[in-house]
């Protein structure tokens, strides 16, 4: 499946977006919406020729979602869609759940109303949002506010980092099992009412439930690299 039929235009994207912004946009919410399934091909002459742009923008927007983890690109720079590696998922859920307290305690002590009411704001819109693809990128603006009202560098970029990463198997989990979506929605007012209470322990009692819901439907007896990593531990 290339990728020459399916790429459709948020026309509500601002004039101020580059053209790298809109074709690496462009292609994301495909790829998060299911248009482009695991293994499409992602040729730049054929994006160039359907959203009108040069290959340029399109070159740079498919290195960038490279080093997402959307594509892989090859030597020819053709590009493909990533197959979900539900092992890696449980593997990053793994280490986000590790560092839930130490952000929650940071976010909570620095966040602003502004930024709590930001963050409503956007729990309502994702509330109402029907389209999987612009849900999961608002979903992964909903809890950026969070990362960064830790106000750290390193610990936020390794939250957003990791949260970018999961939005393709939340995209696929959701269009399997739609009802992750609710128990999402659901979250995360839960989340807001804990910060408003300034509530620590219920915060991250709602995240260390909330992170894993993309694998709750997934193949059981799925085993991570931390896994084993525990056990030579323990038995160490």
């Amino acid at each position: 499946m290339t990728a020459s039929d399916v790429l459709r235009l948020d026309t509500t994207v601002s004039s101020r977006v580059t053209s790298v912004d809109v074709v690496r946009n462009t292609l994301r919410v495909a790829i998060l919406r299911g248009d482009l399934p695991g293994g499409s091909r992602l040729v730049q002459g054929e994006i160039a020729a359907q959203l009108n742009v040069s290959k340029t923008p399109v070159r740079e927007a498919m290195r960038e979602l490279a080093i997402e983890g959307l594509i892989t690109l090859d030597s020819h720079r053709i590009g493909t869609v990533r197959q979900p590696d539900w092992a890696e998922m449980a593997e990053m859920v793994e280490l986000r759940q590790h560092l839930e307290r130490m952000a929650i305690t940071l976010a909570m002590q620095n966040i602003t109303e502004a930024e709590l009411e930001k963050a409503r704001l956007l729990a309502e819109d994702l509330s109402k949002e029907e389209d999987v693809g612009t849900w999961v990128q608002k979903n992964a603006a909903f809890h950026s506010i969070f990362h960064k009202a830790t106000r750290t560098k390193r610990l936020s970029a390794v939250l957003q980092g990791l949260e970018e990463a999961i939005c393709v198997f939340s995209a696929h989990a959701q269009r399997l099992h739609p009802e992750i979506r609710r128990r999402a929605i659901a979250d995360h007012f839960a989340l807001l009412d804990a910060y408003r209470d300034r509530d620590v322990d219920r915060a991250v009692a709602i995240q260390l439930e909330h992170v894993p819901l993309p694998l709750a439907n997934a193949a059981s007896n799925l085993s991570s690299p931390m896994d084993d990593f525990s056990t030579q531990v323990k038995s160490s």
